[in-house]
């Protein structure tokens, strides 16, 4: 009897769970459908407005883990243009191989390069960020200058169909099981609670931190290969014009980790897409992009601040919840 009625509630604490979870992107699309209902009220325009955030959900993971020890590293853009040239270039050569190989390797040597420069010089990630994102921007504008910057329309498979759900669900697994069930993954997080105790406890914070650049730099290599396969062609960017890829995801992944109903992957899953969608329902009220730029920065600047500062908001809170405890 007991077991039934234990049963009973899990499920009904499971079916809580995910109605908590999906209740913004649902309530998001509402708003859009109540704005352009002959747009937006079919079942395929739901379905493209998850397809549209399939490429930051994936930009999104490959931060998760260094916003988890709070890098935020916006030279992810600039990385991911180099890396899709230089797999666009392969695949002229190698085909499809040439293509998945030269995206993931060369985007894992620049993640690596970007921990190093952090690591040895121990400068702040913001900086480190900015420092190489005009490096490897420089570079990405020489490398095009003698290249055909488009892939072979046979190419464009891998973003195509089920193929994109495929590689996505893929991706969800590893990173799953990198954050939730790996060493890795319970020391970054120790990190991201409390440094100094993670320090005490023996943990090497230093390799942790290069470490997400490399793992950050592998699944940037896998949303490179959406990116080129979903556009057909990679651009090089300047001016830190690179810089606009990194917004979007890094305000998927701060949102989803606020989400407390869900493992932090699956948020940045719901984070992503809530953000895709309020940016379809910016375009459906006819905001200018300007006006779009302003809102996405003032949002930046809320969560990052929060996401920063998040020991000293709770401080007050975990003191008093201690103090009840003790008495």
């Amino acid at each position: 009897m007991k077991t039934n009625i234990l049963r009973k509630e899990s499920i009904l604490s499971g079916i809580k769970r995910v109605i908590l979870t999906l209740l913004l992107p649902i309530l998001l699309y509402l708003v859009l459908v109540l704005t352009s209902f002959e747009k937006f009220g079919k079942f395929d325009s739901f379905i493209m407005t998850i397809n549209q955030s399939m490429v930051n959900l994936a930009i999104g993971w490959s931060m998760m883990f260094g916003i988890s020890v709070n890098l935020f590293d916006f030279s992810v853009g600039s990385r991911l243009v180099l890396a899709g040239l230089i797999g666009v270039h392969f695949s002229q050569k190698f085909g499809l191989l040439g293509l998945i190989l030269g995206c993931v390797v060369s985007s894992v040597l620049l993640g690596s390069i970007t921990g190093l420069v952090f690591s040895i010089l121990k400068v702040p990630s913001i900086i480190t960020g900015f420092a190489v994102l005009l490096i490897f921007e420089s570079l990405g504008v020489i490398l095009s200058k003698n290249m055909v910057n488009a892939i072979s329309s046979e190419h464009l498979v891998l973003a195509k169909g089920f193929n994109i759900y495929i590689l996505i669900v893929l991706l969800f697994i590893f990173v799953y099981i990198m954050y939730n069930h790996t060493k890795f993954g319970f020391q970054i997080k120790a990190i991201g609670g409390n440094e100094r105790v993670a320090t005490s406890m023996g943990i090497n914070t230093a390799k942790l931190k290069f470490l997400t650049y490399v793992l950050g730099g592998f699944l940037v290599g896998f949303a490179t290969i959406l990116y080129v396969s979903n556009a057909g062609t990679i651009q090089p960017k300047d001016g830190l014009g690179s810089m606009s890829i990194a917004f979007t995801p890094i305000m998927g992944v701060m949102l989803g980790m606020l989400i407390k109903s869900c493992n932090s992957v699956v948020g940045v899953f719901v984070g992503s897409w809530s953000i895709t969608i309020i940016g379809s329902v910016m375009v459906a009220f006819g905001w200018e992009s300007r006006l779009q730029n302003v809102i996405v920065g003032i949002f930046l600047i809320i969560v990052m601040g929060f996401q920063l500062n998040r020991d000293k908001l709770f401080k007050p809170i975990t003191t008093k919840k201690n103090i009840q405890t003790n008495n």
